[in-house]
């Protein structure tokens, strides 16, 4: 009984570590988050992590859930092929908005980023910070990086502040650096 006891106090601290090698994304997942689960017939573009409070059932309604989400697909639209453009095609195609300007100090760690804020209907309000990273394809446009990364914090006008502080934790722990490419998504 003592040693069950110990076990689930043990697994209670520990650390949820998301992990897609395909697009090489790391990540501690701060424990203010609840990752959502991915099926098995869906392909992983990365994280959907819902802000408290919530439950799993709001995996399958993100829009109207608070969250923050990590995708990560191969750079092969003339749309984004730099970070500028790619953040201008994720304000008006994603949010469906002009990009705003953003809070102050978003980025990814060691990697060239850009942010803007997009209001949304509803009281709605989405923070978007993309990078690049991966090696040129030279098959396709060796001036590019290979694969583009946004990450979105999608919340209330009203939580904005509170939620930006756990936004700001994922952008300064996630880890990216995709592996060799093996065909395109």
């Amino acid at each position: 009984m003592i040693v069950v006891a110990v076990m689930l106090y043990m697994t209670a601290g520990a650390e949820e570590i998301y992990k897609n090698q395909e697009f090489g994304i790391v990540l501690s997942v701060p424990e203010r988050l609840l990752l959502c689960p991915r099926s098995e017939n869906e392909h992983d573009h990365g994280p959907v992590m819902l802000l408290s409070p919530a439950s799993l059932s709001d995996c399958q309604n993100t829009e109207a859930t608070k969250y923050i989400e990590v995708f990560a697909s191969y750079n092969v639209s003339d749309d984004t092929k730099k970070v500028h453009e790619f953040l201008q095609w994720e304000c008006v195609h994603v949010a469906g908005g002009p990009c705003e300007e953003p809070p102050r100090g978003l980025r990814v760690r060691y990697l060239r980023s850009e942010a803007a804020r997009v209001g949304r209907a509803g009281g709605w309000v989405d923070v978007i910070v993309v990078t690049q990273a991966g090696a040129p394809d030279p098959t396709f446009d060796s001036s590019a990086p290979s694969i583009n990364y946004e990450l979105r914090l999608h919340t209330t006008s009203e939580q904005l502040s509170q939620d930006l502080e756990t936004f700001r934790t994922v952008l300064k722990v996630i880890k990216l650096s995709p592996a060799p490419r093996h065909g395109r998504d």
